[in-house]
């Protein structure tokens, strides 16, 4: 398990110190506060006009404009960004010979680099958090059980996301290729 551990660290390394990792975080942020802001600002013209507001955790993290399908629209737009080289780019560098000649199996390759995407997931997670957290504070009566499945919800999905760009960037070389292929396989599903 150390070894998995180890690939996992060595990936996030790598991962972060490509530009595409930030710029992703970044624009994710950003259209996660869009989007709550978004919300936010409904929510008190709602109030301004005298709509009486049955549900408000859920109308604004679940509602049709609401915070969480806000950015799930476009999260399949991120993560083949971020799993094209995961396993492309030892393919394509011939590093993965090196990984095979080691003491160090499949299993364990896979696993670290799934891990490492985990760990990604639970970051862009973190930033979703920020703004539930606040709602915590600022609604009256606030709906703990719709906001804490919603955000279990997203995980999984990151990480289901995360496991079909690992495949397909197990499948080719090329690193467009596998950018390519795990959009295609995400709109199809």
């Amino acid at each position: 398990m150390k070894t998995t551990y180890r690939i996992a660290i060595a990936e996030l390394r790598s991962l972060f110190c490509s530009p595409v990792a930030w710029l992703i975080l970044v624009i994710f942020a950003v259209q996660v506060g869009v989007a709550f802001g978004n919300a936010f600002d409904r929510q008190v013209q709602g109030q301004a006009l005298g709509y009486t507001l049955w549900d408000v955790t859920a109308s604004i993290f679940t509602g049709w404009m609401g915070i969480f399908p806000g950015f799930l629209r476009n999260l399949y737009l991120y993560i083949p960004l971020l799993t094209m080289g995961l396993m492309s780019r030892e393919f394509s560098s011939g590093s993965i010979k090196l990984l095979y000649s080691s003491p160090i199996t499949s299993t364990q390759i896979v696993l670290g680099k799934y891990l490492s995407m985990m760990f990604y997931g639970l970051i862009m997670l973190a930033i979703v958090t920020i703004y539930v957290v606040f709602y915590m504070f600022v609604l009256k009566d606030f709906d703990y059980p719709v906001a804490i499945t919603g955000l279990i919800g997203i995980y999984l999905i990151m990480c289901l996301y995360s496991a079909v760009g690992l495949f397909v960037s197990c499948l080719t070389s090329y690193q467009v290729v596998a950018a390519i292929g795990t959009f295609a396989a995400l709109t199809i599903l």
